[in-house]
Formats: structure tokens, sequence, C-alpha cells
């Protein structure tokens, strides 16, 4: 409620009750404003679940809401039109259209209707879905599993432990092997181990660190897992991750495939793979949608029309191959009827018509092969589709040749597909022809009756499709709070269930996938010295709603399978985060101590693979909205480095990628300002700007890390948090500097003390003024801020300043300037200034600071 001046919201053109429903309402609005508010995250659009506000004016604060006579009241959104959501052209628009649930009934007419605004406060589905879940009977296997764990007792099956070895080596090959370390082969090797066993749940712990291959592991275990027709639910805390971890086990699915010289490369076999969710929140692009739930969804449903699905596709050749003459005789009888002055031959006929059926049966057998799941189908007939759509092609190519003569096809036509023609009646290209006119309708006829007795539907509509590909997959993609609707589904129960990017999923959340029927054995991976999942509650966050059960049965001593080399971070990058946070256990790997990852992008030692930046002479400051801080000459030293990397790109023109990061979103939007879209369109040359904790799971050539804070006092808030230092740290692959001020880092008796020290010994810490082109960029800086902050102070002195609180306010704009002696003299404050501190014992000393500042510039 407190950011509801930056909310979305728009204005109400249609507002009607639903009925005979009680309280629902039909809602129609111009359009969504202020729908990118939230910088860093996604703009809004409307969804199931959200919470609004209908008000007769757009509320500055909360407080607003409460003045006399204003009218307000919640809305519910229940659903949107589903023909919406499906507009290609409304993709990343939010709903302008959709029915909501009012908390009370409201009566009120059209003309004062259309004078109300609705404003977005939150959506209550991931905390619905929770609460829900929370209350579910479903399957307690795993969680007794979890509340039971005692790091004393054997966590593996004694049953199973004998036949782990050969199950190991039997779904390891060399090609999955190729690219993998030991301590992956490990992991995987000791998740797969239980995939046979039955007598007792598990869960394994896969401890990820930066760098160390964590995708790559989880997406070769993910590929066995498919590979052994094990049924596998795999969820992430955040669309971003999920479809990150989906995308790499199709890529894998795919280069298998395409590996193997006997198969058929127009399709590859993806029924048994289903990723769903919100297509916008997820941004399925072409590398996923074909797993997508409402893509695949859209492609069957072409095979499932009554008048033109598959079986009519399959009854149109069979029919067209064997009875093509007497079809041929009606249609010159329509066209007889009709006065056509120009008749087709019989070999234009056949050619057309074969063309046309033979595309949409191709088709029908390309979506088939490629959404259905080869078990559904039975080997069988997968085969047998793969070879008449060959056939298929091979008839086309005879029927195209230019010398075949209308006549003599028609006299192959008249005889039976099945019969034998010898060369006495025809010759041997007409031969080839009736050979593969025969086998064409074999297949045909034979798959026809196949789908058929496997009981086919021959028409589905959007409803029963969706519970078909439920039914019929194996390995599944969401996030975990969408998870939720699979307690709704029909299906055969899961075996296995995979988290990834675990330590960042809440306890609570985790229990929405865990209580899904059949689920025996849990895979979490992830990295508790990261950032823990988002907790918006201060409330709630004290009381540990945040914790993840990674990292809580971490705490408690469960066995982890450690990820121990990295391949991301130049040595001199990696030193102090493992050495820090992961106390030495992580080793760098061979491609990251070669030579040729040392990168030079500017010259000078303070632009190497690890510098930290002394920033003297910056301010922090609060934002103009909001309590996020901001300091505006690192923002310069920022755009600085920026535009000497492009002047150094131009002329390497090697690719290189750019991320800027800071724990401030206020910083985060005034670098972002002021880069505006200087380096956009440029593909080889790229510039991301975002906070931390956008930048978790993120990787970049180079990363300038902004710290903003800057004061006397080493106050630095949130940003101490070591899990927030540690993902800030670990996201560069060859160059990391660190802009901050030394004395404010060092005074705060945090992780940041320890880093700027380490930084001295590895003699990679540098004043910014050392550099002409830093030092002329704070210069300026600074020029304008005192510029602007002794305008802004004389003003404000030229009223008088007797009162504590206005005596105060005038230390403080004195405390964060650079003035003279004399300039206070000519205001008549000095003296007050003195003996300020006589009068406020808990506020700083004025006179020390005059004393001090009063004739020389001053680095805070």
């Amino acid at each position: 409620m407190n950011t509801i001046a930056r909310a979305p919201f728009a204005r109400i053109v249609y507002f009607e009750e639903n009925k005979p429903r009680k309280n629902l309402y039909n809602v129609t609005v111009d359009e969504w404003r202020n729908v990118f508010s939230n910088r860093g995250k996604e703009p809004y659009k409307t969804l199931p679940g959200d919470i609004l506000i209908l008000a007769d004016a757009k509320p500055e604060s909360a407080s607003d809401l409460q003045r006399v006579g204003r009218m307000w009241t919640f809305l519910l959104v229940q659903k949107i039109p589903e023909d919406e959501d499906e507009d290609e052209d409304k993709i990343g628009s939010s709903s302008t259209y959709f029915e909501v649930q009012s908390s009370k009934d409201i009566q009120l007419d059209d003309e004062k209707m259309k004078s109300m605004f609705v404003i977005f406060l939150t959506n209550v589905v991931p905390n619905r879905n929770i609460w829900n879940s929370r209350g579910m009977s479903g399957n307690l296997m795993i969680i007794k599993e979890v509340l039971s764990f005692d790091p004393a007792v054997e966590e593996n099956c004694e049953q199973c432990c004998v036949q782990s070895e050969g199950i190991r080596n039997e779904n390891f090959g060399p090609c999955s092997l190729a690219n993998l370390n030991d301590s992956q082969v490990k992991a995987i090797s000791a998740c797969l181990s239980k995939m046979h066993c039955d007598h007792k749940s598990s869960v394994d712990l896969i401890w990820g660190p930066p760098g160390t291959g964590k995708t790559t592991t989880v997406s070769i275990l993910l590929f066995n897992l498919l590979k052994m027709k094990c049924r596998t639910l795999v969820c992430a805390p955040t669309n971003v991750a999920i479809k990150e971890v989906a995308s790499r086990v199709l890529k894998a699915v795919k280069e298998s495939y395409g590996a193997d010289s006997r198969r058929n490369n127009l399709f590859c076999p993806l029924g048994d793979i289903l990723l769903f969710g919100n297509k916008d929140r997820l941004k399925v692009g072409a590398e996923t949608e074909e797993i997508f739930m409402d893509y695949r969804i859209k492609k069957l449903k072409e095979c499932f029309v009554e008048l033109t699905g598959w079986r009519h596709c399959f009854t149109a050749m069979v029919d067209f191959l064997q009875d093509c003459v007497p079809q041929y005789h009606i249609f010159l009888e329509n066209e007889t009827d009709g006065n056509t002055t120009e008749i087709k031959s019989f070999l234009q006929f056949v050619r057309e018509t074969f063309k046309y059926t033979a595309t949409s049966l191709r088709k029908c057998l390309l979506l088939f092969l490629t959404h259905i799941p080869e078990k559904y189908i039975l080997e069988n007939n997968f085969q047998n589709m793969v070879t008449l759509i060959r056939l298929l092609q091979s008839f086309e190519t005879l029927l195209l040749q230019y010398n075949v003569a209308s006549e003599k096809l028609e006299v192959l036509f008249s005889h039976s597909v099945e019969e034998y023609l010898s060369q006495s009646i025809l010759e041997e290209k007409y031969l080839l022809l009736q050979k593969t006119r025969s086998e064409c309708h074999s297949l045909s006829s034979n798959l026809l009756n196949s789908l058929e007795e496997l009981g086919l539907p021959r028409s589905m509509g959007k409803r029963s499709l969706k519970d078909f590909c439920f039914e019929k997959a194996s390995l599944f993609f969401c996030t975990a709070t969408s998870s939720y609707n699979l307690h709704k589904v029909d299906m055969e129960p899961l075996s296995f269930l995979v988290i990834d990017e675990a330590a960042q999923l809440k306890e609570s959340e985790s229990t929405i996938p865990l209580k899904l029927m059949g689920i025996k054995h849990a895979i979490l991976i992830g990295d508790e010295c990261q950032l823990p999942a988002m907790v918006e509650s201060s409330v709630s966050d004290e009381a540990g709603f945040g914790r993840s059960l990674f990292e809580r049965l971490s705490s408690l001593g469960h066995k982890k399978h450690l990820l121990n080399i990295q391949y991301r971070m130049h040595p001199s990058i990696s030193f102090f985060p493992n050495s820090k946070f992961y106390h030495n256990q992580i080793l760098d790997g061979p491609n990251v101590k070669s030579e040729s990852y040392e990168q030079c992008y500017l010259p000078g030692p303070m632009f190497g693979p690890y510098s930290f930046i002394n920033i003297l002479g910056g301010r922090e400051e609060h934002a103009e909205v909001g309590h996020s801080r901001r300091n505006m000459v690192e923002v310069s030293v920022v755009m600085n480095i920026l535009q000497n990397l492009h002047k150094a790109w131009i002329r390497s023109k090697k690719k290189l990628s750019i991320g800027v990061v800071s724990p401030y979103k206020a910083q985060v939007v005034a670098i972002q300002k002021q880069l505006g879209h200087k380096y956009e369109n440029r593909d080889d040359f790229v510039v991301k700007v975002k906070s931390v904790d956008g930048f978790q799971g993120g990787e970049e050539d180079i990363i300038i890390m902004s710290t903003v804070r800057c004061n006397n006092g080493g106050y630095i808030g949130f940003l101490s948090n070591p899990q927030r230092v540690n993902v800030a740290l670990t996201r560069a692959r060859y160059c990391l500097w660190i802009l901050g001020n030394e004395r404010t880092l060092t005074r705060s008796e945090s992780v940041w003390k320890t880093l700027v020290q380490d930084a001295k010994d590895c003699r990679c810490f540098f004043n910014a003024n050392e550099d002409k082109d830093l030092a002329r960029a704070i210069l300026e800086v600074k020029k304008d801020n005192d510029k602007f902050d002794e305008q802004g102070f004389m003003g404000s002195c030229s009223y008088e300043t007797k009162d504590k609180k206005s005596m105060e306010k005038f230390v403080k704009a004195f405390d964060s300037m650079d003035l003279r002696r004399n300039s206070l003299k000519s205001l008549n404050c000095f003296d007050e200034l003195l003996l300020l501190d006589e009068e406020s014992g808990n506020f700083l000393d004025a006179s020390s600071i005059a004393k001090q500042k009063g004739n020389i510039g001053w680095e805070p």
C-alpha cells in the first residue's frame, strides 16, 4: 500500500454486474498506465488472482483512501477472456477486459462509474496456493522423510545400494560423460541410483556454487531420467529459471536425436516433455515453444478436428491411392457440367490431388511424431509413420518425373493397389510407381486401423487436449506455484521431483509439488550461500518465511553433493568468494586458468581481471521516491568506463557483454537514465543494468559493481548481507571492477572490510583519481552538485534558523557540502552552527564539522 502512487492503474470504461452471481462484474478499462513501475521486474499484465482497488480517484498514498467521502473497495480478478490470452498481437500487453469479484456490493450509475479507477496491488495466487497446499492431505512420503531427518541415520536404502552401480553404468554412456567432471558424475549417479528404489523415500541435495556447471548437471540428469522413462516433475521458483533448464534439456534431446544418422531430421520426438505456465511470464520463444503446453494444444488441435483431422488425412490418402480413377471421372463430370473449356489430364489431376492430400497427411504425421510420445503411439506405429513420410516423398518425386505419360499412369491406377504388374503391362518406372503406391496404401491403411485400435480420439477440444498432454508426457517443467494445477489433473502418478534453484524457493512453497501423488524421491539443486527467496514483509522475513528447504536440511547436516570446479570466473575473481563463502572447497577449471582467459579491455592495472576502485568525493542520497539510495559520482564513473569500453570495442569489434550491478534500485534507475538507448541494437556490444537480485543466475564478460554507500559512520544497510555480496562478486567471467568508498565500507565491520583489505593485499586496490578520465568525471559531478547545493543552502539559510529542527536540517545540508567558511559568515549562520552541539546531545558535533570543513574541501 505504501507504493500505491507508483502502482499500475487504469480508468474504468465499462462496469456491469455479471448476473445472477452476486458481486461479480465484467470490467473494461481504457489502458493500463505505470506498467513498468517496478524497474527490473516484468511489465504489469492482468492475471487471475490480481487484487485491485476500485476508487473514485487515483490515490497518492494509503491515507488518501481514508479521506471523508472517498469511495473505494477491493476487487479480485477471477478470469480474463481465453481468446485474448491467445491473441498474438496482444502478447506483452495487459488485458483491458476481465471479470472481477468485489468485496462488497457496488451500486453506481454508468456516469459515476466512468470516473472510477482501478489500481493494482498484488497477485495472491502464489500465497493462496501455498495456503491451500498446507491443508491438503496428498502425498506425505517426502514430507515425513524431511520432518524425521536425522543426520546420524544412514540416508541410502540398504536394499538398493547393491543395484546402484549397475544402474549408473547402464545409463551413462561416453556421450553424456564427455563434458562432466567427477563431482558432477557422482552427483548424477547418486540421484539416478534412487530411481528403482520403492522401499524408501529420499531427498538429495546438489550444492552448486556459482559457475560450477549446475545447469549442465541438471540438464544431463533430466536427460537421463527422460531416457529411463521416469515420470519426473521439474520445478523452479521463477519463470526465468524454469525456462532456462527446460531449454537446456530440449537442446540436449535435439542434439542426441540429431547425432543418430539413422533418424529422420524432419522432426524430433518431444511428446514426453511438457512445459506449462503463463506464456508472457515465461517469455516463450522459438527455443522452447515446441514443448510449451499452449503451443502443443494449438498444433495438435489441427489433427483432432472431426472433418479435417488425422482420420480424414489417412482416409483421404487410402481412398486416393485405391480409387483415383473413379475420382477422376467424377471430377470430369463436374467439370463438364460447369462448362469448363480446359480439362485437366489424368496426370495433372493425380499430381495436384496427391500433393494436396500428402501435404495434409505429412503435416499430421510430423505433428504426431513431434508432440505425441512414442510409448503411446507404440514403437511399431512410430517407425511406420517415419517410413510413410519417406514413401510419400518418393511417390511424389516419381510422379513429378518429366516423362510420365498420362495414359500409362491411368492404366497403372486402374489396377488394384495390391495387384502385381509385370513389365509386359508397363515399363519399369511405372512398376516402381505401383510398388511405392502399394506400400503407401498399405502403411496408411495399417496406421489408420492401428490408431483406431489404440483409441486415439477422432476429435478433441482444448480441455481434452490439455488433459491428453498431461496424461501422456513424462517430464514436466513449471514453477513451483504452477505445480498446484497438477493436483487437479487425473494422470499417472509422478516418481521424481527435481527442484532447481532450490535455495531460492520458500520451504512452504516447496510443499506444493512435494505433496503430489506418487513422488518418492526429491532432488534439490541450489546454493544457500546465494540470495534466498524474496519476502517483502519484514515480519514474515524475521519469522523465517523466506527460508528454503535446501537451507534447512543443509543446516541440519544433510549430505550434499558439492560441484567443486568452477568454469566461469578468472582465478583473480574467484579467489575471494571461494575463500570467504566456500572455505576454499572450489577449484578453478582448466579453462579459466589458461592464458586465453586473460582479457585486457582497457589499459592499466586498474582495469585488470579484479580491482576495487576507491571513489573519493562521492555522496549517497535518497531518490525522489522511496527509500532507495543512489550516488551520482559513481554513476558518472560507470558511464565513463562504459564510454571507454565502447571506444575500445569499436577498434577491436570483439563481442563483449557488460553487466552493471548495484544493490540499490535507485542507482540502477539513475544509470539506466544516463545510459538511455546509447548502446542498444548492438549485438556484439551488450550492456545490462540490473540490481544484484536481478543478476542472480546471470553472467557477463565484465561486471561493474556500484556499491553506492558513502558516509562517515560506515552505515551500509542490506549491502552487508553476505549472500548479496556473494552474488554480486560471482557474475563476471573476465573482469570484475568494484566501485566503492573505502572509508565507508571499511568502517562497516562487515564482509566489505575484509574485501577491501584483500584487494589491498592482492595489489588490486586503486583510487579512482589515479585515472585521469575518472578523475575528470568525478570533478564534473562534484562541481554540478556543489553549485546546486550552494544555491539550495543559501536559500534555506536566508530564513532564521533558531529552532532545533531547522538547525539539524542546516547541519545535514552543511555535512554534505564543500563550502567556504566565508560563505557561512556572510549568511550570519556560523555562530548558530557552532552552538548547535550544546542544544543537541545526540546529533553530530556541529562545531567540529564547521571547524574541520569550513575552509577546506571535505571527503565525506
